[in-house]
């Protein structure tokens, strides 16, 4: 996830506002006044998206806003289930699994009312497989039939295995069964050939390069600027049931200022993180929710000293996820002992959670950290060593960070941890240039199945920002991945070994498994999150009561 790769330093599948009021202030404020079925709602962001190409987005705030204004071959509906988007109806494959055939709704159109046509959904996957297009955004469409060939350059991108059959109706054919597809499916969209043809690289870059085919469309956006507009697509096949004709957001990056405009009635959606959630836990306006998204600390693996196992696990071992979650961020997340979060993938046979199977993979052990620390040290040949610890300039980053600098400055004596906190965007830019020591990466759910959180750490998986490689943890994801041969059951198997082998070496250090806290004004109607929700939930659903 975005999709993005959902992650903290980006995305999927993706994360929600968190949401508080001031200490001790509880607040009846419903925000935006009136209510009236033409107000407009206001909301905040928590920052600038890079890009709203959906094709190439792979951070939270853009992923917010394709949420909006972008609608897939399928979509999620306003109980967070799968539904037809863009075609006309839920379809089962054929061809022992591997082949799906669409049709695409009569009423579908674009926000200038030209109708969505077969070679925008065609030419935009192509695109987004092409290797010039550069888009790290390739996790759903990696199932398509010759996609590794057409990524890497051996094959053009006609041949990948997106193939329109008539006027109306394509197929999509796979090179193997993949149980989640339906969820990734919501992640396949059209893009207008005619806008790429004329923006080319700088489509999604503005809302005047931007062409939308979903519930808003998006106004007053240039690329850098801090508000914005979502405006009712009039041409939105399903417009009738899109309540609130517009939709007015800030970006509102400090949590302070977020909650006194909540209090003051100036927005009417917003997000707080930290000690604001525990002390606000009782006031009516506040909604939190469990999500499925869970943060690391990733290793530069192109680096002597942070590609050594035993200093990897000395860093593990003196952090407390608990503690963290409960004494420092504060905010109804709870700590995280496996790359896979709590409450997510589950025993085909028994039902069991992988996390309940597998045990604490993380364990906080400071005596044998102590240990590990001294071998490092030796084996890398240096007494002390300083490690820059790359977040984002928020409040919940700069808590962890401050957290993990103190653990190891109390356990680890040699190992200095200094934080460089930057904005999101200077995060994601460099997590993709593995311009780090070590760095914070959070990566929400796509689809219910540990191989979500698992692929991650292959080899040749793009949002691998470490560059990490262990030919054991490859040979039994591809596995995993091997739907064809191994059933359900078998997969489980390989994906508890593989989940095994990546937390003994200590690949990624889990640090917490987020929860999303919403304040929302009492009079709007129609939101609801789960564990899959983006940060401000699906608008097209919302009413005024």
């Amino acid at each position: 996830m975005f999709k993005d790769i959902r992650i903290t330093a980006i995305v999927s599948v993706a994360m929600g506002l968190m949401a508080v009021l001031l200490s001790g202030c509880v607040s009846t404020a419903v925000g935006g006044g009136a209510g009236s079925t033409e107000e407009a709602l206001k909301i905040t962001i928590p920052g600038e998206p890079l890009t709203i190409d959906p094709t190439k987005s792979i951070e939270t705030n853009g992923g917010a806003v394709i949420d909006q204004v972008s609608e897939g071959i399928y979509r999620r509906d306003a109980n967070n289930k799968i539904a037809p988007g863009v075609v006309e109806q839920l379809v089962k494959p054929t061809d022992n699994g591997t082949k799906y055939t669409f049709s695409i709704r009569k009423d579908a159109k674009w926000q200038d009312g030209s109708p969505i046509k077969l070679e925008d959904f065609v030419n935009s996957i192509d695109r987004q497989a092409d290797p010039k297009t550069k888009s790290q955004q390739t996790t759903s469409i990696q199932y398509i039939e010759n996609f590794s060939a057409v990524n890497s350059g051996k094959l053009d991108p006609s041949k990948l295995g997106i193939h329109a059959v008539n006027d109306r109706v394509f197929t999509v054919k796979l090179t193997k069964p993949v149980p989640f597809m339906n969820y990734e499916f919501t992640n396949f969209y059209p893009i207008q050939t005619k806008a790429i043809k004329k923006y080319g690289s700088q489509y999604g870059s503005s809302s005047d390069k931007t062409v939308a085919n979903g519930a808003y469309v998006i106004d007053g956006w240039n690329g850098t600027n801090d508000s914005w507009k979502y405006k009712k697509n009039k041409n939105y096949w399903d417009v009738k049931n899109v309540k609130i004709p517009e939709v007015d957001v800030t970006v509102v990056k400090d949590n302070n200022t977020a909650q006194n405009m909540f209090n003051g009635g100036q927005i009417d959606l917003t997000s707080l993180t930290g000690q604001y959630v525990k002390q606000n836990k009782n006031n009516k306006n506040l909604v939190v929710t469990e999500t499925g998204r869970n943060n690391y600390i990733y290793f530069n693996d192109k680096k002597k000293a942070t590609s050594n196992e035993n200093l990897r696990k000395a860093i593990s071992m003196v952090v407390d996820q608990d503690q963290l979650a409960k004494n420092v961020l504060q905010d109804g997340s709870i700590g995280a002992n496996n790359i896979v979060p709590e409450d997510y993938a589950k025993d085909p046979k028994t039902g069991e959670d992988l996390t309940s199977e597998m045990g604490d993979q993380a364990p906080t052990d400071t005596a044998k950290a102590k240990t590990y620390w001294a071998k490092a040290q030796k084996e890398i040949g240096k007494d002390k060593i300083s490690l820059d610890f790359l977040v984002d300039d928020t409040d919940t980053e700069k808590k962890l960070a401050e957290y993990v600098q103190g653990a190891v400055s109390n356990n680890l004596k040699g190992l200095t941890i200094n934080i460089e906190s930057v904005p999101h965007a200077t995060h994601v830019t460099r997590d993709f240039s593995t311009d780090f020591d070590i760095c914070t990466v959070g990566w929400g759910p796509d689809y219910p199945d540990a191989q979500n959180f698992l692929d991650g750490m292959r080899s040749n998986n793009t949002i691998n920002f470490s560059k990490f490689k262990d030919q054991q943890y490859d040979d039994l994801m591809n596995k995993v991945d091997d739907t064809t041969k191994y059933d359900s059951s078998q997969r489980w198997e390989f994906e508890k070994q593989a989940d095994k082998r990546l937390m003994s070496i200590a690949a990624v250090v889990p640090t917490y498994q987020a929860s999303q806290a919403h304040l929302i004004n009492s009079k709007i109607g129609g939101l609801k999150w789960d564990a899959m929700s983006g940060q401000s939930g699906k608008l097209q659903y919302a009413y005024w009561k």
